[in-house]
């Protein structure tokens, strides 16, 4: 969802760090129901669990999903938001200095990463839902 929302929220909000604010906001509130979500799933898949190989996948894809909302929240974005304070105090006092470039380019790196994450986390979901619309209508 990254990749929808962010590119709106720039063009919407000419403020660099407020726009940036908003979306760690946003993607921060995110991440504490996507968490519990992928938690509730992986425990549903580990309680439902068959040993078809299909099922296997979904196991898989389901514990994928649980590691990247446990990296969303625990990690990922505690650092981008830490990173973005620093960087904004530092641009408004005047002292980014000759190190501002590496804050930049750690700052962008991160937001690569969770852009790429974001990326493979629609991709699970999408295998997800389409093994279980499989085996729902396979019931039906």
């Amino acid at each position: 969802m990254d990749f929808f929302i962010i590119p709106n929220v720039f063009q919407k909000i000419p403020d660099f760090f407020m726009a940036g604010n908003l979306g760690l906001a946003v993607f921060s509130k995110l991440n504490l129901l996507e968490f519990p979500l992928a938690t509730l799933l992986m425990i549903s898949l580990i309680f439902h669990f068959k040993k078809t190989q299909a099922q296997k996948w979904l196991m898989i894809s389901g514990f994928l999903l649980l590691g990247i909302a446990s990296i969303y929240l625990f990690s990922l974005t505690p650092k981008l938001s830490s990173l973005t304070a620093t960087w904004e105090y530092a641009e408004k006092m005047g002292t980014l200095g000759p190190h501002g470039q590496d804050v930049q380019q750690l700052h962008q790196n991160y937001h690569r990463l969770y852009i790429g994450m974001d990326s493979v986390k629609m991709l699970l979901l999408l295998v997800n839902m389409s093994f279980l619309g499989f085996f729902i209508s396979r019931k039906a």
